[in-house]
């Protein structure tokens, strides 16, 4: 089974940084916000991307990995300092709804 991850990256350059993630291992970005994006690994690639980004790259660093794109979302929210939009507090209510709708 493959597992994916997500990679919160800070880059003073996302676009390049972006660009070289997919040419070298096809890690797609997912999201981006300011400075911050999140980028798409596998499971098997998450640690040679890791140290691809902090070693290769300048200006640019890994803050954090997770299984979730809401928690790398929410990580980068905690650091810029803002609230959720209100797309993610509706589309977040009605997962709710439905989680506890199949109980």
């Amino acid at each position: 089974m493959l597992r994916k991850r997500y990679i919160v990256v800070y880059s003073e350059t996302p676009e390049l940084l972006s660009d070289a993630l997919f040419r070298k291992f096809r890690c797609k970005t997912k999201f981006r916000k300011e400075n911050f994006i999140i980028v798409l690994a596998s499971q098997f690639n998450k640690d040679k991307v890791i140290n691809y980004i902090n070693s290769e790259i300048i200006g640019s660093r890994t803050l954090v990995t997770s299984g979730t794109m809401r928690k790398c979302k929410a990580y980068i929210n905690d650091i810029i300092g803002e609230d959720e939009t209100d797309f993610e507090k509706r589309s977040r209510e009605i997962e709710i709804r439905n989680t506890n709708q199949k109980r």
